[in-house]
């Protein structure tokens, strides 16, 4: 039997972001961004942040929260048409196939001031892509 459809949803003030990174620099990123995540944002705050707004949906949408599973095994990287796409490891993984989900959708934005990211799972056979 397949899961049910899930959802999350996170918003994001820059500032906030921006002041984390500010104080943390080199430590933040590394904590919270895979290696290639970190090749794609290349440095650019929006990016970054529109990334960490898109784990914490992952998060909400595997019901876990930040407790339940580490930022980097929730991958966020762009196809080649620039589309986001979530690449889930280890406990993420472990997680999204126990509540029956295929893969996970992402939509990501950001303007001016705040980044949104909007995910949803979706069940069925799969391995949590």
């Amino acid at each position: 039997m397949f899961g049910d459809v899930t959802c999350g949803v996170d918003l994001l003030l820059l500032e906030r972001f921006a002041s984390v990174l500010e104080r943390h620099p080199e430590r933040f990123p590394r904590r919270i961004l895979t290696d290639r995540e970190r090749d794609y944002c290349r440095g650019r705050l929006a990016e970054m942040a529109v990334r960490f707004s898109g784990k914490e949906a992952v998060m909400k949408c595997l019901g876990t929260g930040v407790r339940g599973v580490k930022w980097k095994e929730i991958e966020i990287l762009a196809n080649a048409r620039g589309k986001p796409v979530v690449i889930l490891h280890g406990g993420a993984r472990l997680r999204a196939q126990a509540l029956g989900l295929a893969r996970i959708e992402i939509s990501l934005t950001h303007e001016r001031n705040m980044v949104c990211a909007f995910a949803v799972g979706q069940p069925g056979a799969g391995d949590g892509r």
